[in-house]
């Protein structure tokens, strides 16, 4: 089972310590970086890292604190703090600068305003796929449980200031692009990449890369890369949703897994399954998901987390990943990153305290704690 190795990849905000607004300043913090380990992005705003390969949600759990470590110091060496959370609650894109290089640009002109405006943080896990395993099929088993993950990871509710009613409003951000959303049913690997030739072909898309369904094999590695999750601001629930993930892909490997509207036509079941992701950005973890299947055709989003988890639990037992599963359970009762941010917004003195609050959450128990007490002593 360890040949399901798993990597996350973690977008990060740059803001600064005392008005807790986004500051453009990557490459200042990519110049104090000895470890080359943080990355750019589209956005000066944001630094991405990326765990190595890992045989266990453990390695994940160490390789997550040491990078977030990792980052935070570099940022504060350059006088800033970094957040992890879907979207900043209140700074604007006017005032921000993009990264400079060919692909960045090749973006913007593709793209427009769409690309200028967007500042979004997200989490991306990987999972390899097996040889003998076909991972368009394997994608076609999982794509069901796109609103599961993006309910338990959703930190996104406030933008420029406002509310938005949303629990991931990243997710519908993000959602402007094409070629987003649920991803389609392919009978296998060799006509998912008869398709993506076709689009290369034609010009639809500059190549694999400019693919952004929540769920994709990936370009370059042999693994299934699902990108529809918030980036979370406490450690242990990225660790939790990972381990989720993996549990998720070995358990559709083993032919555990029912297909997702299995009762409907194909279109049909594309339509439902669109539905149900925006049901769960809008609502989260209290949204409701519809499937022919369910008795009454509907359930909780919660209730369906549970039974998720009883199915996949024996997998993750098997995985050595159980511990680390349970973490969903402690997540649930906790609340996901939006209802705590909003249970914060009364508390904190407006939006910069809530900043402030996320940035303590994006580093609690990554060692920043303890190197503060040794300069003490």
């Amino acid at each position: 089972m360890n040949e399901f190795t798993v990597g996350v990849e973690e977008e990060y905000q740059l803001v600064s310590p005392e008005t807790g607004g986004l500051i453009s300043r990557a490459r200042d913090v990519l110049e104090l970086d000895w470890s080359a380990e943080l990355h750019p992005e589209n956005q000066q705003t944001m630094l991405e890292i990326g765990t190595h390969v890992c045989r266990s949600a453990a390695e994940v759990d160490r390789e997550l604190r040491r990078l977030r470590l990792q980052v935070a110091s570099t940022a504060a060496a350059a006088d800033l703090r970094m957040v992890a959370a879907g979207i900043h609650p209140f700074s604007r894109w006017e005032a921000q600068e993009r990264t400079r290089g060919e692909r960045y640009e090749r973006i913007l002109e593709r793209y427009g305003r769409v690309i200028r405006t967007e500042h979004i943080f997200g989490m991306h896990v990987h999972v390899a796929v097996p040889p003998g395993h076909d991972r368009a099929r394997l994608m076609n088993g999982v794509r069901g449980y796109i609103p599961h993950l993006l309910a338990l990871a959703a930190s996104s509710p406030v933008y420029e200031g406002e509310d938005t009613g949303y629990a991931s409003y990243r997710t519908i951000i993000a959602h402007r692009l094409p070629h987003t959303g649920p991803p389609p049913c392919f009978p296998s690997d060799d006509r998912f990449r008869e398709f993506v030739g076709f689009l290369m072909e034609t010009g639809a898309i500059e190549d694999e890369y400019t693919l952004y369904w929540s769920i994709r094999p990936h370009p370059e590695y042999p693994t299934l890369e699902f990108r529809m999750t918030d980036v979370c601001p406490r450690v242990e629930d990225a660790v939790a949703i990972a381990a989720l993930v993996r549990a998720l892909v070995a358990t559709a490997a083993e032919g555990k897994l029912p297909l997702p509207g299995a009762a409907c036509s194909e279109s049909a079941t594309d339509e439902l399954l669109a539905h149900n992701e925006w049901e769960a950005a809008r609502y989260g973890l209290d949204a409701t998901h519809v499937d022919p299947a369910l008795p009454g055709g509907k359930e909780t989003l919660r209730d369906g987390i549970h039974r998720l988890l009883e199915r996949v639990g024996p997998t993750a037992e098997r995985l050595g990943d159980a511990e680390a599963l349970a973490g969903i359970e402690a997540l649930l009762a906790r609340g996901n990153g939006a209802e705590r941010i909003r249970a914060m917004l009364p508390e904190c003195e407006g939006l910069a305290g809530v900043v402030q609050w996320l940035a303590r959450e994006s580093v609690l128990g990554v060692g920043l704690d303890r190197r503060r007490s040794q300069r003490e002593a």
